[in-house]
């Protein structure tokens, strides 16, 4: 927020590296088992293809038999498996069961049952052969019904069992969060670009196409996400086409509900007193594992808003913040702020939001831009003293992708930082509050508790937390975050 500008003065503060953890990809489902078949008296059935379709085999004395083929490729089911034609004698059991398939891959349709072979003299229905289904799978492809075996000597034919499952549920940092001891759960979670939690089943956002800057009028369209669990871009160009398209709702992944649309107008002075814009949905695209997504690109005079979210903490409750932004496009101005701010516009005395840019308060290494703790009535680079103090320990931000944290207590906080692409964390300041801290319990994404609006960035992903997230959590989301692969 705001306040005068004064020289600035030094302090230090302790570096903390920790761990990390990963997610595993996606892979093709491996085939499914082979049918069995069953022959007469005067020779064997030979063994079901790995394919839809089916083999010969040699028959007895009365007819051949035909095995029945099971499983199939990933994303089909096994074809049906055709019952044995009449023999003098029942054959051999069946096939054996296929091999157990590859991880991954998309569900298999359910395979048709196989036919009932006709009579037979004194034979045994041949056994039903069916490959287990592929490990690391989504869900599992359906098993096909068992197909009937023929009376007398008929070769029963295999079921046909479907392919694996397609891609594992994705972790996010709101699993991670979540799973912590003590556990510190996400309480609003906001992407354009992927998803923040494996338990969260509803659109990233929605886009509005030929309605005004003010954030009216116009066609609305919920995006989702694609196999991966990135955002779908191609379903947003679809629908925005050549024509104006902006972010009209960014959907709180947390399951609490705490959606972000644009803000209303302030209490303060400027464009502050006036009602935000929604942001271009279009102006900025980003690739994370080759896959394209489109970041909130936010200019002055545009924020996002929510006064009435549940469970956001407040008074001096412990709460966590991340996020990831973009280190080259960050202002000097308030305020680009992530975080707890008032419910009513206006400046309700304290906040408690992640500030990143090149502001007139404090400031740490280099240039900038910076990621502090904008408490209200200044922000901080940490320390207890006042708000226009440098932060030696704390690194300049000037990458495309920016990683910060903000975490505090009733009488702490912390501030640590990130390259979101590779590296370590770096934790920048771990100490007592300037202030005392009573969380309004709004929320605000790119504008100041009282809607200044004067700053810009840009915002790929974040969450807010109920509790104070461990140093080891801080650094198992950072894992997490480089793993999406921002900028591959």
């Amino acid at each position: 927020m705001r306040t005068s500008l004064v020289l600035c003065s030094s302090f230090a503060a302790v570096v903390s590296l920790v761990g990390a953890c990963s997610y595993g990809d996606d892979t093709p489902a491996g085939t499914g088992g082979t049918g069995g078949s069953t022959g007469g008296s005067s020779g064997s059935g030979a063994k079901g293809g790995t394919s839809a379709g089916t083999s010969t085999a040699a028959g007895g004395s009365s007819g051949t038999a035909t095995g029945g083929t099971t499983g199939g490729t990933p994303s089909t089911g096994g074809a049906s498996a055709t019952g044995g034609s009449s023999g003098s004698a029942g054959g051999p059991a069946g096939g054996s069961a296929g091999a157990t398939g590859s991880a991954g891959g998309s569900a298999g349709a359910t395979g048709t049952a196989g036919g009932a072979g006709p009579t037979g003299s004194a034979g045994s229905g041949g056994a039903s052969g069916s490959g287990p289904t592929g490990a690391g799978g989504h869900a599992a492809g359906g098993m096909g019904p068992a197909g009937s075996s023929g009376a007398g000597g008929s070769g029963g034919a295999a079921a046909g069992s479907g392919g694996s499952g397609g891609a594992a549920p994705v972790t996010g940092p709101c699993d991670i969060y979540g799973a912590a001891s003590p556990a510190t759960p996400c309480i609003a979670a906001y992407s354009t670009t992927r998803l923040l939690s494996s338990k969260y089943t509803g659109f990233l956002y929605q886009v509005r196409k030929g309605g005004n800057k003010l954030g009216t009028g116009g066609t609305t369209q919920d995006i989702g996400t694609v196999a991966g669990g990135y955002a779908d871009a191609a379903a947003q160009e679809a629908f925005c086409g050549t024509e104006t398209c902006t972010f009209s709702i960014l959907y709180d992944q947390s399951g609490k509900k705490n959606d972000l649309k644009v803000a209303p107008a302030g209490c303060y002075e400027g464009t502050a007193s006036e009602p935000d814009y929604e942001s271009d949905a279009k102006k900025k695209s980003v690739t994370l594992n080759g896959h394209k997504t489109y970041a909130l690109y936010m200019n002055a005079h545009e924020g996002y808003r929510n006064n009435t979210p549940t469970d956001a903490p407040k008074g001096s409750a412990a709460q966590g913040i991340y996020e990831v932004a973009d280190g080259t496009h960050a202002g000097d101005a308030c305020c680009f702020d992530f975080g707890n701010a008032s419910t009513n516009n206006c400046n309700q005395g304290t906040m408690n939001a992640l500030y990143f840019g090149t502001g007139y308060w404090g400031s740490g290494q280099g240039d900038g831009p910076w990621f502090m703790a904008d408490l209200e009535g200044g922000v901080w680079a940490g320390g207890t003293g006042a708000s226009n103090a440098v932060n030696n320990n704390l690194p300049s931000q000037k990458i495309p992708f920016a990683f910060g944290v903000l975490k505090t207590n009733s009488s702490n906080y912390a501030i640590s930082v990130a390259n979101a692409q590779s590296g370590a964390i770096t934790k920048a300041y771990d100490g007592g509050l300037p202030k005392t801290l009573s969380h309004p319990g709004g929320l605000i994404l790119g504008i100041g508790g009282d809607n200044s609006n004067s700053s810009y960035g840009t915002y790929f992903e974040g969450a807010i937390t109920a509790g104070r997230p461990s140093d080891d959590t801080d650094a198992a989301v950072l894992k997490n975050v480089q793993d999406a692969g921002y900028g591959k």
